[in-house]
């Protein structure tokens, strides 16, 4: 595994935790300040970091559980990389039963000034 995946790997494990710990200032600190956040098929662009914060508080606050990432594939050029891979979740519904759902994800990072890598795009569906 590349340095690049080993790095991504980590942010997945990190932005994992924090929602599954519902602790969406976590994930806020994941994105650059200038983020976007393109929730699929019909969402519209959440841009900024806070911004980004307060939606997935309401995605955690609406319910949404066992949120997962999982990297296909990264790769690092120059201060951008990019990761492919899956997403799932699931959620209760008014019977109790859990249901789950998932798909594709894509993401950009821009590595920080101090060496950080921050995401600046994020799209799923």
């Amino acid at each position: 595994m590349s340095s690049i995946q080993q790095q991504i790997n980590a942010i997945n494990q990190s932005f994992d935790h924090a929602f599954n710990t519902k602790n969406a200032a976590a994930i806020g600190v994941l994105y650059a300040e200038n983020a976007v956040v393109m929730p699929a098929p019909a969402g519209e662009p959440v841009i900024g970091a806070a911004a980004i914060q307060a939606f997935f508080a309401g995605l955690i606050e609406a319910g949404v559980i066992e949120h997962q990432l999982r990297l296909l594939d990264a790769v690092e050029d120059g201060n951008l990389a990019y990761q492919r891979g899956n997403w799932a979740g699931a959620m209760l519904n008014a019977e109790g039963e859990k249901q789950t759902f998932g798909g594709n994800v894509h993401l950009v990072y821009r590595k920080q000034a101090d060496g950080v890598w921050k995401a600046v795009t994020h799209i799923w569906n």
